[in-house]
């Protein structure tokens, strides 16, 4: 249950179980290395190939580190749950007396409140956000932390929530490329959207341009635009393309 102090100096970078240690119950510490690893590798490139921010790599810590605290504490309070109820068991518990048929209903009683504390962390595996990251369009307000349930939005800071294009088969997720900054219309593309592609061509920033029809994915997002980082966390939203694309691009880019 440790979490290192800083995730970067200098041209050193920890991730994984460098930085985070957790207990087992919740099966929380390898999908935050993996995490981890996602964040980091998009911005080591984007640097090494030139168009990335000198507040790019700087924004790993600001972005990482809340998310290994907030698992740890997952950990941790699926690890309590479980020795709560597994306190109440007594010797003779199964035996057939009124004693110990009161003792395995109080021990029940428990563990039905205390036990899904230890597997109950899809939250914090799927719906974590980077609500103070340097590099994201943030909003006001935004959804509370929630690691027992993933609720799926499309607030900038989070993961693009799933949606089929083809049921079982494609994914939008399948239409984005992780090599890139891709700006997502649900719908036909409007003349504004290569101007907005525009700003990043002409910073050498990467980027890709999908459109998408489907009711599916109005539905579950509740915006028109989105501008998705190579790690398909959504750094922009709107309901429409904003005319400060180029502010945009140097903010998302770490410039």
């Amino acid at each position: 249950m440790l979490l290192a102090e800083h995730y970067a100096r200098e041209r050193v970078f920890l991730a994984g179980d460098a930085c985070h240690l957790v207990i087992p119950t919740g099966g929380l510490g390898m999908n935050t290395g993996v995490g981890d690893a996602t964040d980091l590798s998009w911005k080591l490139a984007a640097t090494l190939q030139g168009w990335g921010g000198p507040n790019l790599l700087a924004s790993y810590e600001a972005e990482r580190r809340p998310v290994g605290a907030q698992n740890i504490k997952a950990s941790g309070q699926g690890a309590s749950g479980r020795a709560t109820w597994r306190a109440a068991y007594q010797a003779g518990i199964d035996q057939d007396t009124s004693e110990a048929k009161s003792a395995l209903a109080h021990l029940l009683a428990i563990a039905k409140v205390e036990a899904p504390k230890t597997f109950r962390v899809v939250g914090a595996e799927l719906g974590y956000r980077y609500a103070k990251s340097p590099i994201i369009f943030d909003e006001p307000g935004g959804p509370e932390p929630n690691v027992a349930d993933y609720i799926p939005t499309s607030w900038p800071g989070a993961r693009l929530p799933h949606t089929w294009i083809e049921p079982g088969k494609v994914s939008v997720h399948d239409r984005i490329r992780n090599d890139c900054f891709t700006l997502l219309c649900l719908g036909q593309i409007p003349a504004q959207a290569q101007t907005f592609v525009s700003s990043f061509e002409s910073g050498r920033i990467p980027i890709d341009l999908v459109s998408l029809d489907i009711a599916a994915a109005r539905q579950v997002y509740g915006f028109s635009y989105f501008l998705l980082r190579p790690d398909l966390h959504v750094a922009w939203r709107g309901h429409q393309l904003s005319a400060h694309a180029d502010d945009i691009a140097a903010r998302v880019s770490g410039h």
